[in-house]
């Protein structure tokens, strides 16, 4: 019987020792899961502000994109409203050149045209800018300048009685020969020609197949009545236009001949 209640005892004992190495095994455990759960919460809320401040970043980064989209937007809207500006500035700018170009060679084909109807030395002087015109590669504002000069010489020349020394071929009784002689014009429709002697004389004119000189008898069968004296007033033309300073009233042998306009 005692040796019963010493083993009694003895399990007893033993239990209780179990029973307080389970408790403090769980307390250990219990203080490890606390342990555990504090690192958690701290790991969690060092996380969370971590996760705060970038989430706020992204917010601030966000507005700053929409804030350069919006700029970009309105920026590329202003990049478009110039392009479609310069394009319609553009297409204007063509659609000018080409009417300045049909203008200009309507000009050209003009000058061309009414060239052969201009006294000899307008006639020469446009002949010579043209062939320059065609031959040179020129910006259209050249062109059109050069253009303006040429008409300009033209209603110069045709506001004033200009005087011109030069060789002519003329016809005599021993044929053709060449003449000094002093061609007189008055405007651009209406010219004469006469030699220091009084031997050589015409009229020149503008008509319908351009400009043309006609001699001595035929000269004269223009005027008709007015043909006498013809030689005697051109020099006294001439002496007139030589001195200005004795101008007086001379009667001038015109013989104007009708030209159809819608031709020219």
């Amino acid at each position: 019987m005692k040796h019963f209640f010493v083993l009694a005892l003895t399990a007893l004992s033993s239990m209780f020792v179990y029973a307080q190495s389970s408790d403090a095994e769980l307390m250990q455990q219990w203080l490890d899961l606390e342990s555990q759960k504090g690192k958690l919460q701290l790991s969690w809320q060092a996380n969370e502000q971590a996760l705060k401040n970038q989430l706020s970043l992204l917010k601030q980064e966000k507005q700053a994109l929409n804030a350069l989209l919006k700029t970009a937007n309105a920026a590329r809207s202003e990049v478009d409203t110039k392009r479609l500006a310069l394009t319609e500035q553009q297409l204007a700018f063509e659609k000018n050149q080409q009417t300045v170009d049909a203008a200009l060679k309507n000009a050209h084909l003009f000058v061309k045209r009414i060239t052969p109807l201009l006294p000899p030395p307008l006639q020469n002087d446009w002949q010579t800018k043209t062939t320059q015109i065609e031959q040179t590669e020129l910006p259209n504002s050249e062109k059109l300048e050069r253009l303006l000069s040429m008409y300009k010489a033209a209603d110069e020349f045709n506001q004033r009685i200009a005087i011109h020394n030069t060789n002519m071929h003329l016809p005599s009784n021993e044929g053709d020969s060449e003449r000094l002689v002093n061609q007189i014009y008055l405007g651009l429709s209406q010219a004469w020609y006469i030699s220091d002697d009084g031997e050589f004389y015409g009229i020149g004119r503008v008509e319908q197949s351009g400009w043309q000189w006609h001699h001595g008898a035929a000269a004269k069968q223009l005027i008709g009545s007015n043909s006498e004296g013809f030689s005697t007033d051109l020099l006294a033309i001439k002496a007139m236009l030589e001195k200005p300073t004795n101008a007086s009233f001379i009667k001038a042998p015109l013989a104007i001949a009708s030209i159809d306009k819608e031709r020219l």
